[in-house]
């Protein structure tokens, strides 16, 4: 099969069509999901349990860095909160890359060492000079995962309130302090990435897949932040007029968004598509991060 991409570049009003040959969908055990709309807001409760994640082994270019691994706990309304850290070797400062998995929950650690599984592509991210911070933001609410719609809609501000707390602990780590901030979000976590950047001015880029533009969080800041949207066009989790939706608010606020559409692919991407998802995610934030065709947005002074 083939996928066909909607490659919309970071000029607003310019698009290119370009076309890659796929693999067949690998199988992936569903995760559960909040899909989100200006009318209202509609979980679809499913559970994943996926052994491993093909976003570890992203075709990017070869590994700079080598990375210590730890987590901790926050406490966030009176609730421990895991957070987990990857960290480059040296002295950085490194950007900051903070990823918001979706409403199943992060793999539980089971052991105070390095987890062997990726969520959805830390380690790749670390060893790609990325400084990584991952929360489990829904331990902050006293939760693992989410399965109810009712509840979901009611605590999506309660959520967000969640990781931005988190994030304020996040920037004052010493080997991110003062560099690019970046957001990396599935699903859920891709809907609260997008409200979070449109908030907070030392955010640079956002990356999101299989999500969407919440209801009610609009853009809120001078300073611009580039948005890159995947999605599968065959989603009937997240229909891709979620993803539609976004790009043309994006386009009709001016800011910079790129969009991919993958054919064929449901909400939970095949793995080679989620590699590529991962690999154009690296591309997308370096680019950022050196300000490569006079594009360098957020204010990173924070």
């Amino acid at each position: 099969m083939e996928l066909c991409e909607h490659n919309r570049s970071l000029q607003p009003g310019r698009w290119s069509w370009t076309r890659r040959k796929g693999q067949r969908r690998g199988s992936t055990k569903l995760r559960a999901l909040l899909l989100l709309n200006p009318y209202n807001i509609v979980l679809f409760g499913i559970t994943c349990l996926a052994s491993s994640s093909a976003l570890a082994a992203a075709p990017t270019a070869a590994p700079a860095c080598a990375y210590h691994y730890f987590s901790q706990t926050a406490t966030i309304a009176g609730h421990d909160t895991t957070v987990e850290y990857y960290k480059p070797d040296g002295p950085g400062p490194f950007p900051l890359v903070y990823m918001l998995h979706g409403s199943a929950g992060a793999f539980t650690l089971r052991s105070a060492g390095e987890p062997t599984t990726d969520n959805f592509g830390e380690k790749t991210l670390a060893r790609n000079c990325f400084a990584v911070v991952l929360p489990h933001y829904l331990e902050a609410l006293g939760f693992k995962s989410i399965t109810s719609k009712a509840e979901m809609a009611a605590r999506f501000p309660a959520m967000l309130a969640a990781v931005e707390s988190l994030l304020d602990g996040a920037e004052t780590l010493p080997w991110v302090k003062g560099k690019p901030v970046f957001i990396f979000g599935e699903s859920l976590g891709g809907y609260l990435g997008i409200a979070l950047s449109f908030r907070r001015s030392e955010v640079s880029a956002v990356s999101e897949f299989s999500g969407g533009l919440p209801a009610g969080y609009s853009l809120n800041r001078s300073h611009l932040p580039g948005v890159l949207i995947s999605h599968g066009e065959a989603d009937t989790l997240v229909p891709v007029s979620e993803a539609d939706a976004l790009k043309r608010y994006c386009t009709e606020n001016g800011v910079p968004v790129e969009i991919n559409l993958y054919r064929a692919e449901g909400h939970y991407l095949s793995p080679a598509t989620q590699a590529t998802v991962l690999s154009r995610t690296i591309e997308f934030f370096r680019t950022q991060a050196s300000g490569v065709n006079g594009y360098r947005t957020g204010n990173p002074s924070k």
